[in-house]
């Protein structure tokens, strides 16, 4: 049983260990950024300002409260965040969901709520934007921006959300640039062409492929759900098996045959005896002379009604 626990305990120690690593704030990039905004996205007041987008790369929703942005890392190695923007921990709508993204304004005016920034680039010295976890320590992501977004209309970010590089030809290049829409809260890459589903429409038009791997994955994962089971099984009840072989193993054998002609004393003999002995070294009486008499009745029924063998008899010496 202390084997079965542990496995137990190990096994909810890992799904937790992975949902936590899933959840972790280091999975969010900085994905796109507009400085002049005239006619684009509007903040709650109505107002044109600068935005910069993050993305949540992972599969599971994160929440950003208590993080930093800023255009300044100075104090990075110490935690100084006191010149930094602090995201509320107050504000639920903190949380980013899956492969999806929030916008902050970048205006210069935290009072306004929780997604205003006190960062202006049109003021910053520097040309980039930094997310800072909460321990003010660890730089998650940093956006580089060229000179030119300060003056261009277009929004610049990385082509493919959340990839800001990519490996061709076995080195690393830039996946970012001046995009062609400004797409804040949505996709950076809009799809021109033909989608997926469409692709998989035309080769598999009758669906028999896709019904192959589906039942496939099923299977698979039943085989993988099965065997566990076994293992598990097999594991938990190991004790028990030892247990009972060495108990098998200190039983002796028995050797001696009992003839076949030979019949043994029948069930209401050995029930008279048993009831005798048990009588003899329970019960309060005076010395007798330990002979016990059995009546074999004529008939094959139960004797214990006949009031001839249940009467008591006296006891014939010979």
């Amino acid at each position: 049983m202390n084997i079965k626990y542990r496995i137990l305990a190990l096994c909810i120690v890992l799904l937790g260990s992975v949902s936590l690593f899933g959840q972790q704030v280091t999975d969010l990039r900085l994905n796109e950024m507009l400085v002049v905004n005239d006619s684009n996205y509007v903040d709650e007041y109505g107002r044109h300002v600068p935005w910069i987008e993050i993305f949540n790369t992972s599969y599971n929703q994160v929440n950003i409260a208590g993080c930093y942005l800023t255009d300044d890392t100075t104090g990075l190695s110490v935690g100084d965040a006191s010149r930094w923007y602090r995201i509320p921990t107050t504000d639920p709508t903190t949380w980013i969901p899956q492969r999806s993204s929030k916008v902050f304004f970048l205006d210069n005016s935290p009072l306004y709520g929780t997604y205003h920034t006190n960062i202006d680039p049109n003021t910053s010295a520097n040309h980039y934007v930094a997310l800072i976890n909460s321990n003010g320590k660890t730089l998650i992501d940093i956006f580089v921006y060229p000179e030119a977004l300060l003056t261009s209309a277009q929004s610049y970010g990385c082509y493919d959300d959340g990839i800001n590089t990519k490996v061709e030809n076995g080195k690393k290049v830039k996946n970012m640039g001046m995009l062609p829409y400004a797409t804040p809260g949505s996709v950076n890459k809009v799809q021109t062409g033909a989608t997926k589903s469409e692709h998989l429409q035309k080769s598999d038009p009758h669906g028999i492929g896709l019904a192959v791997i589906s039942i496939s994955v099923v299977f698979a994962a039943l085989i993988m759900i099965f065997l566990m089971l076994k293992i598990f099984g097999y594991t938990a009840t190991r004790k028990d098996r030892k247990a009972k072989k060495e108990q098998a193993a200190d039983v002796p054998v028995a050797t001696a045959k009992v003839p076949a002609n030979e019949v043994g004393p029948t069930g209401e003999e050995l029930a008279a005896i048993t009831l005798a002995l048990h009588l003899f070294f329970n019960s309060q009486h005076d010395e007798e002379s330990e002979i016990i008499t059995i009546d074999m009745p004529s008939k094959h029924y139960s004797p214990w009604s006949q009031k001839n063998l249940v009467m008591k008899k006296v006891v014939r010496r010979r």
